[in-house]
């Protein structure tokens, strides 16, 4: 198949967002003829570029529809100030498409409650852009500043779909699901994690390399297709939130895309013992891996737990690398790993970091380094790239002998001055989505 061909393929399966997915474990329960709200007409809601903080409007909003049983809220075209908003059973929030929202600190949406008593989950409920994308937008920020589109932990039966990350390289994921942080006793409660969901249809760009789009510390049951991350990691599995019930189960994804990032799907079990992951399409264009998956481990606060794995009936199918050399890595994982230092002047290093994050040439498709569970991995295949051209899962064995920190520090010694230098979140710099969608090769 030609590249142009297959990235074109690409961009109708993300862009146009037309497929219906068969996997999905939400089940729609908003009655289109139902009770609707117009948080203009209703609630006085301004289209002032985000001069006025106005969730409390939404709030509001949410609080009715919920109280008289569920319905919809209809968000029209324009660009606002909302964060901090919490989501409730039963009432689903429509955006139109190419509306723009500025958060000032929090997370945009929460799907969460703390009720407990068995009953410590929303459901029902769901945040979707109508019409295409709307638009998450906090790229004045930088590199260190923390921001999150959207926190799912108590929720149960939910959609998000149909929204763009504007980001800058600032820290956290644009989306993370997570477990409850009450202290009551949540072992025989029904749902401690975000279960029953889909998450579709969604674009991060200038994701940070030591995040991305999605991050997953505990999700049951969710589905994950057509996801885009320009930068960071698309679909990260690192279970590393040290909560009761860490971990994730029965989770399917198709058509996980990554480009000038770190890799498309990450696999960290941590201490969790995680359930089954079936993925069918990872792409990614000039990021350093595909596909990353490592063994467990226990950090060094908790004695009492074992590593994790996930369930050796994982399997992952239809990976394609294509190499560049924009990639995101961390320098000490990623120079021994190339077979040779010959490529080391193709790295920048990150001013804002010190050398923890680099700029550079893709390794390969799959960084496998995982022995304690085994990932069926099938039709993994690469293009373009000068070496490893048949080899695209790489392990262990394949990495050149020495300590990464010392080659490293090594590299940073000999290549000196601005011209060594990426300034990637340490400026603020606005920039269209278009342009983003534009400069990618499909």
């Amino acid at each position: 198949m030609k590249k142009t061909n297959y990235v074109v393929n690409l961009l109708v399966m993300i862009l146009l967002c037309t497929i219906n997915n068969v996997h999905a474990q939400y089940k729609e329960t908003m009655n289109p003829k139902g009770l609707s709200k117009n948080l203009k007409k209703d609630y006085g809601l301004v289209d002032d570029n985000a001069a006025t903080n106005q969730s409390e409007k939404l709030t509001k909003a949410i609080d009715f529809i919920h109280k008289k049983g569920g319905g919809r809220i209809i968000i029209p075209k324009g660009t606002y100030n909302l964060s901090g908003i919490k989501l409730k059973s039963n009432v689903h929030i429509l955006i139109d498409a190419g509306t723009v929202i500025k958060p000032k600190g929090n997370s945009v949406f929460t799907f969460d409650t703390k009720t407990g008593k068995g009953q410590g989950y929303i459901e029902n409920t769901s945040v979707r852009g109508v019409g295409g994308k709307f638009i998450v937008d906090y790229h004045t920020l930088l590199y260190k500043d923390k921001q999150r589109a959207i926190v799912a932990r108590m929720v149960k039966n939910f959609m998000i779909e149909n929204m763009i990350v504007k980001d800058n390289y600032s820290t956290h994921c644009g989306i993370i699901f997570t477990l409850t942080k009450t202290m009551e006793d949540i072992s025989k409660w029904e749902v401690s994690r975000p279960t029953d969901g889909i998450l579709r249809n969604i674009c991060h760009f200038r994701a940070n390399p030591g995040y991305g789009l999605v991050q997953c510390h505990g999700a049951q049951s969710i589905h994950f297709e057509n996801l885009y991350s320009l930068g960071g990691v698309t679909l990260r599995l690192e279970v590393g939130a040290d909560l009761l019930h860490v971990g994730v189960y029965d989770l399917t994804a198709k058509n996980i895309i990554n480009e000038n990032g770190r890799m498309a799907v990450l696999m960290g079990p941590h201490s969790a013992k995680s359930g089954v992951v079936t993925i069918d399409g990872v792409t990614t264009i000039s990021s350093t891996y595909a596909i990353g998956m490592s063994d467990g481990h226990v950090k060094k606060n908790a004695p009492d737990q074992t590593p994790g794995y996930f369930d050796n009936k994982s399997s992952i199918k239809n990976v394609h690398a294509i190499f560049g050399t924009n990639a995101q890595s961390r320098s000490d994982q990623s120079l021994l790993s190339l077979p040779n230092n010959n490529y080391y002047d193709s790295f920048r290093a990150w001013r804002a970091e010190n050398g923890k994050f680099f700029d550079g040439p893709s390794i390969s498709a799959v960084s496998k380094r995982n022995e304690t569970y085994n990932v069926t991995l099938t039709n993994v295949t690469t293009e373009g790239f000068p070496y490893f051209k048949d080899k695209p899962i790489l392990t262990p064995a394949d990495v050149r002998k020495g300590k990464g920190w010392d080659e490293k520090k090594s590299w940073l010694a000999k290549h000196q001055g601005d011209k060594w230098l990426s300034d990637k979140g340490g400026i603020i710099e606005d920039y269209s989505v278009e342009s983003c969608i534009d400069k990618n090769p499909y």
